[in-house]
């Protein structure tokens, strides 16, 4: 489960099945290049945007004046600065993995500014405090030479390193506290129209409901969320093999450099998607729903289940939105059933989602559900809608097999009196409000 602070969605995710990505022998390695550059080059190469201090996966400049100004004392003093990482791009630009915030600040200081727009003078210095309150532009000439030509020691990840490889270096990289997350290493390494898609689908305004936003996801979560749809919807659950992290990795690398009539289709399957969805479940798409047998019910969870996440976007991609508005209140109902009384659905929403079987079983027996409420005779259908449950509720809340108030309209359901399969009616006459779990007992002693 991944949870983020400051009032951020949290988003259920039940640990994966071993996340080994079994890499062969003859591709375990990573090719890079070392080189020792002036600090004139490097400030050179971010001028000319063959350098990217800020590439999208990286955290904004959180560094304070003091922590940039005795770095500056560092140079000044010669003291050995850790090495830096970079990655070579395709268009044979460089994007900075590691040093950011030392890159940052060394270029910040030869500017003047620092990336918040403020004078950046040199401060709380421990050495040379002759130095304190001066710009780069004040100091002594032989000063400033010395600050350009301070050698700092980079190692490029070269472009043609085999991916699985380099995601788990630059995992390895980022193993302190602000470790970045698997969706950022992607656009660490796999930069492209793929990359600019998932931003731009992140604010998606259904999208944004669902995660409960204003803003996108500053961890990227609402992206990886994406990405997963996408893998899916392209690849079908049953292609599915695992593990996740190389299926979403292979998903992105093979796919990088989108086309653009790739790019609209995609656009346009999982805007439809996400539209749907949220007209089905509301604010509660992609939550679970937890009924109790006391009749009181647990309700809807504000986590957003990646389970259901993948299960309901991906059944929905098959189908367009005249198909499943007009259905919405039954669709609902129908998976309220699905998630309440399938009992291996259930188990394979609650943990270790990941695994191939789980996947492809959650995605069969919905896709089978889904499939018969859309084809239906609406002269014939089988399960009561939801404005007749509403109806019911506010005429007598009361479960009509044990007699007790229900509490939650949502655990709740309409009962045939005569049972469907008996040749009951889908008519109000025939229908009767009951606890869940009352209508589940019921159901299991007939």
């Amino acid at each position: 489960m991944i949870e983020e602070e400051n009032n951020q969605i949290i988003i259920e995710q039940a640990d994966e099945d071993e996340d080994s990505l079994e890499i062969p022998l003859e591709r375990r390695r990573v090719k890079t290049d070392r080189q020792d550059l002036p600090v004139e080059t490097v400030h050179s190469w971010v001028n000319r945007g063959k350098l990217n201090l800020q590439p999208e996966f990286q955290r904004y400049f959180v560094w304070d004046k003091t922590k940039s100004s005795r770095l500056i004392e560092s140079l000044l003093l010669d003291i050995p600065i850790p090495v830096i990482y970079v990655a070579e791009e395709k268009n044979n630009t460089y994007s900075v993995v590691d040093g950011q915030q030392r890159l940052t600040s060394i270029c910040a200081f030869i500017n003047g500014k620092l990336p918040n727009g403020q004078d950046f003078k040199l401060s709380s210095l421990q050495v040379m405090t002759e130095l304190n309150r001066k710009a780069f532009k004040d100091l002594e000439s032989e000063l400033q030479e010395k600050i350009l030509n301070y050698i700092i020691r980079v190692i490029v990840i070269q472009k043609d390193s085999d991916s699985d490889v380099k995601f788990e270096m630059f995992e390895r990289l980022n193993l302190g506290a602000e470790k970045l997350n698997d969706q950022e290493l992607r656009n660490c390494i796999y930069r492209g129209n793929y990359n600019n898609l998932l931003c731009e689908l992140a604010k998606n305004p259904y999208m944004l409901k669902v995660m409960g936003s204003s803003t996108p996801h500053p961890r990227m979560s609402d992206r990886q969320l994406i990405l997963r749809f996408f893998a899916m919807w392209r690849n079908t659950h049953l292609r599915y093999k695992g593990p996740m992290k190389r299926f979403l990795n292979f998903e992105m690398e093979k796919h990088q450099s989108l086309s653009p009539q790739d790019k609209e289709e995609m656009q346009e399957v999982f805007n439809k998607s996400i539209e749907m969805a949220y007209i089905v479940f509301g604010n509660n798409a992609f939550r679970r729903f937890n009924p109790s047998k006391d009749g009181n019910g647990n309700g809807w969870e504000n986590k957003l289940n990646v389970a259901l996440w993948d299960t309901i976007l991906y059944s929905f991609s098959y189908y367009q939105k005249s198909q499943i508005i007009p259905m919405a209140d039954r669709i609902r109902e129908e998976f309220l059933d699905l998630m309440v009384n399938d009992t291996t659905f259930v188990e394979y929403i609650s943990s270790t989602t990941d695994k191939p079987e789980r996947i492809q079983y959650r995605a069969e027996v919905w896709l089978q559900r889904l499939k018969s409420l859309v084809s239906i005779n609406n002269n014939e259908p089988r399960a009561f809608s939801f404005k007749l449950k509403q109806e019911l509720y506010q005429q007598d809340p009361t479960c009509q097999i044990c007699n007790q108030h229900i509490h939650d309209i949502d655990d709740a359901e309409i009962d045939h009196i005569q049972h469907y399969w008996r040749g009951g009616k889908t008519i109000p006459e025939n229908a009767r409000l009951t606890h869940r779990y009352c209508n589940r007992s019921r159901g299991a002693r007939n």
